[in-house]
């Protein structure tokens, strides 16, 4: 009897910890990964990509983003139609649902970052300012890594 007790003890607190576990909320309500601009050399316009997951119960929208390593900064989506691609401004920014997450990768949702101000190198660390609505602080500092053209 001491035995069927003691199992059915460790298996409510394993209970417990698991419910405790799913129930606890994200430390940052916004979290940016893998952030990363692919280095075209020539002064030629790069791509800035990431994901953004919102930990929160509301919406949010990445309107803005901004380098003092890039003349201007925007956010593009590419569309591919009829085997042609062009990007896309996007003029209302990026919807980020309440518990989503949203991908900026190649062939779809990224930063233009053009007017490069100096010459990158792979491997350096470029300071990117995201502009947010929907969350506190709306301005978010992210450190982009420079990577080759090649990567993805």
């Amino acid at each position: 009897m001491k035995i069927v007790s003691g199992v059915l003890l460790v298996i409510v607190l394993l209970a417990g910890a698991v419910w405790w576990v799913a129930d606890m909320t994200p430390a940052e309500p916004l979290e940016i990964d893998n952030p990363r601009i692919r280095l075209v050399p020539g002064g030629a316009p790069m791509a800035g990509y990431f994901t953004i997951a919102n930990h929160t119960d509301s919406p949010i929208r990445l309107v803005s983003a901004a380098s003092e390593a890039f003349g201007h900064v925007m956010i593009h989506r590419t569309i591919v139609s009829g085997g042609d691609a062009r990007m896309e401004h996007q003029d209302s920014g990026v919807l980020v649902a309440a518990g989503e997450t949203v991908a900026f990768a190649p062939k779809g949702l990224h930063l233009m970052l053009m007017g490069a101000r100096r010459e990158l190198q792979v491997g350096e660390d470029v300071e990117v300012v995201l502009g947010f609505e929907g969350i506190e602080p709306a301005e978010h500092s992210v450190t982009f890594t420079v990577v080759p053209v090649t990567s993805s």
